[in-house]
């Protein structure tokens, strides 16, 4: 017998309520992954996460819509994703959206089994599309509650499925009544789970869901990878906009946006900070082609990039390396910053994170994928040298046979005459000749000198700011702001010099990137934002390199000035920097783990144990020699004396160390289970048991089958169950009745 009393369980509207609630968390996690994509679907599932938690803390307001409105609420779903896919120029971003509205739906109806399972499915097309699509840190993180909340749930509508007898499927006119379950308020239903939930096995399933977190890393860690291409096929069906307006226009005034955003545009990861210089520059584009409206990436020279576009994962550029700084750079650019990969100056590698259709341009030093990444880029580089300049043979020969009027028309590097085009038209020309005549005072002048003078003149003449006012006038606006005293920004300092460098005879482009960051204090990588954009020109010497120029107010003439980034102590150590470092840890260790990688952690780990298994062995040798050497020594009483006191305090150890290893073990099972752990009870139950064989023996002996039927025996026997299972109030005194215990025993044996 028993008076332990069963643990209340959960009723079947309690257990309905119950998954009322992990369906809507389901929904509203899968939703939040789309915020990780860069589509236009941002507020609606703003407003449908809104809707969702209307209908989770009131689940009755789904019975005061009318039925009409369930009835059509499919159809016009489809209507809407059909008009949105025939106004959409992207298929993805419409299917986002559609499962959206799904989720939606799926979500505030009242829902059976199979639409609960439909609602599995489309919360878990959300986290697919937005797995593939991003690496984001948050996004783990909510895969991880998404996983939790569908096991959950699924477990629950199991339990539902397995007592509920009606019908599988809701009805549209079912939807007009508020079911049972969902009335009342939450108040009384938290109390209720609190009252039946089981804490071990909760802490239990905590701990399986976090064992099989583990076993997914470590699986991670030891599959050997394999490369796919990214995205898979989903890149093919959404377009990007960038977001720093790097593409391969740079218009006046577009740069100046950006320094309003303080938001990470890429990290740079060292094995060497120290010895980077405090301004390093960043070259994403090179802008050859001027238009009035601002620089461009020529027509020619797309076509250039676009006939050495080759899919690869590493790069060798002709780099020497012998003034290599930085050790190994890796790079973690997010996306919607360029198709361009930014680059510090010259390399020897480049090792992508998987292999990619990858342009070059060798003259511009430009490298760059084929369409803006989808999800974070990462990449290598090694040999990083930070020189001024840029080496192009193909530019000293056109120039030269272009003044030599040797040129034919249809060299195919005519293009890079664009590079000497200075603004069109009478306005514009006699404007520049004036200026070029304060400049220059009538003389030539080499690059060198040309662009020192031209620099000062710049700084004399204008202010730096985020904003520029354009006097009116004919010409074009960064010829007019040029011959004015209004301030700007670096893409007007950068394409006034340009243009002016054109018109001196000296070619010229702008160079547009990053200009500088942030040493993070607790990872020590460069945090380079979106606010570090900058524009700048390179200017042709006359023999085969293009220089560095930067005319804006206040930079640094070259990437070589004395400091380091360091010693400058630009070290970001806010909650922002340390939240961000947690990113940058995500993207080594997670997102950026290769076979490469791979084959470093298993050698990294082979080499661990190897030296702490010879370590160990070198130890227990020692400790071995040692033992040997005290045995084989001189005895006397003394040190018997020493070793017999040694082996007491040995043996009185293990004695207190069982002794203590039993008290544990019987407060654990006291706090197990309060009855069984209870001595009297538990010498009650021996009894019982030693009585019981006595018994038996007795019987066989005497060929009876049964011996309990003598009262002295039946009479101990209850006493003992009483004192093995019965309320403590109900007890004889327990010692009396192990005396006569004994003495039943004594009898049974005779």
């Amino acid at each position: 017998m028993s008076t332990a009393s069963s643990r209340p369980q959960l009723s079947l509207d309690e257990l309905r309520r119950l998954k009322w609630l992990l369906g809507g968390a389901l929904a509203l996690v899968s939703l939040w992954t789309v915020f990780f994509l860069d589509i236009e679907a941002l507020g609606l599932v703003a407003l449908a996460s809104a809707v969702i938690g209307a209908v989770l803390v009131w689940p009755q307001l789904p019975a005061r819509v009318p039925a009409l409105v369930w009835r059509l609420a499919v159809p016009g779903i489809v209507v809407a994703a059909g008009v949105d896919l025939y106004l959409s120029a992207d298929t993805l971003p419409v299917l986002i959206r559609l499962a959206v509205l799904l989720v939606l739906y799926r979500t505030v109806a009242y829902r059976r089994k199979r639409e609960d399972l439909q609602l599995i499915v489309l919360g878990l097309f959300l986290i697919v599309v937005a797995g593939v699509l991003t690496v984001s840190l948050g996004f783990a993180f909510l895969l991880l509650v998404f996983t939790a909340c569908a096991l959950g749930f699924l477990f629950v509508v199991t339990l539902i499925d397995l007592v509920d007898t009606g019908p599988k499927v809701m009805r549209p006119e079912e939807m007009r009544e508020v079911p049972a379950w969902a009335r009342g308020g939450w108040g009384a239903a938290a109390a209720r789970f609190r009252q039946v939930a089981d804490w071990r096995l909760l802490g239990f399933a905590s701990v399986l869901f976090a064992g099989v977190v583990g076993v997914s890393a470590l699986l991670f860690l030891l599959i050997p990878r394999f490369e796919i291409g990214s995205g898979f096929f989903l890149d093919k069906y959404i377009t990007r906009q960038s977001r720093t307006g790097f593409t391969d226009t740079v218009r006046f005034g577009g740069v100046a946006d950006l320094v309003r955003d303080e938001s990470v545009a890429m990290r740079v990861d060292l094995t060497d900070a120290a010895s980077l210089p405090r301004a390093p520059y960043f070259r994403l584009v090179v802008l050859d082609e001027y238009t009035p409206e601002g620089f461009r990436l020529s027509a020619p020279m797309k076509a250039d990039l676009l006939r050495a576009q080759r899919i690869t994962q590493v790069l060798r550029e002709r780099g020497l390396a012998r003034e290599a700084v930085g050790g190994q750079w890796t790079f973690y650019v997010e996306p919607g910053v360029s198709r361009f990969l930014p680059l510090p100056g010259s390399f020897t590698v480049l090792r992508l994170r998987d292999p990619a259709p990858v342009q070059t341009h060798v003259g511009a030093r430009l490298v760059g994928l084929r369409s803006e990444p989808l999800a974070m880029t990462a990449f290598q580089l090694d040999g990083v040298e930070l020189a001024a300049m840029v080496r192009d043979a193909a530019m000293a020969r056109v120039v030269q046979e272009s003044r030599a009027g040797r040129l034919r028309p249809d060299d195919p590097a005519r293009h890079l005459l664009f590079t000497l085009q200075p603004p069109a038209g009478a306005d514009n020309a006699a404007t520049l000749r004036r200026v070029l005549q304060e400049i220059t005072g009538g003389e030539n002048l080499d690059a060198a000198t040309f662009a020192e003078r031209a620099t000062a003149w710049l700084h004399r003449r204008h202010a730096y700011a985020l904003s520029a006012s354009i006097p009116r006038g004919p010409q074009d606006d960064i010829v007019k702001w040029l011959d004015s005293n209004e301030p700007g920004f670096c893409e007007f300092f950068a394409g006034a010099f340009a243009v002016l460098s054109r018109a001196a005879g000296h070619p010229a482009r702008v160079v547009a990137g990053f200009r500088g960051g942030t040493l993070n204090a607790f990872e020590n990588y460069i945090m380079v934002r979106n606010s570090d954009a900058h524009a700048w020109v390179e200017i042709f010497d006359g023999e085969e390199n293009w220089v560095r120029v930067d005319p804006t107010l206040g930079s640094a003439a070259t990437a070589t000035d004395a400091g380091s980034l360091a010693a400058e102590g630009a070290r970001d150590g806010s909650w922002d920097a340390r939240l961000d470092s947690l990113r940058v840890l995500w993207y080594r260790r997670v997102v950026n783990f290769d076979a490469r990688q791979q084959v470093e952690m298993v050698d990294a780990v082979k080499g661990f144990t190897t030296r702490a298994g010879e370590a160990l062995r070198a130890r227990l040798e020692a400790w071995t020699q040692r033992l040997k050497d005290w045995l084989t020594g001189p005895w006397d009483l003394r040190r018997l004396g020493r070793a017999a006191g040694a082996a007491a305090l040995v043996g009185v150890a293990l004695v207190l160390g069982w002794r203590l290893a039993g008290w544990l073990r019987t407060q654990w099972e006291r706090r197990r289970q309060p009855g069984k752990s209870d001595p009297v009870r538990r010498e009650a139950g021996r009894w019982l048991k030693e009585l019981a064989e006595s018994g038996r023996r007795k019987a066989e002996r005497q060929h009876e089958r049964d011996d309990w039927r003598d009262d002295a025996l039946q009479g101990v026997r209850a006493e003992l169950e009483r004192l093995r299972f019965g309320r403590r109030e109900t007890w004889s005194e327990p010692g009396r009745v192990f005396q006569q215990a004994r003495r039943v025993r004594r009898a049974l044996r005779r």
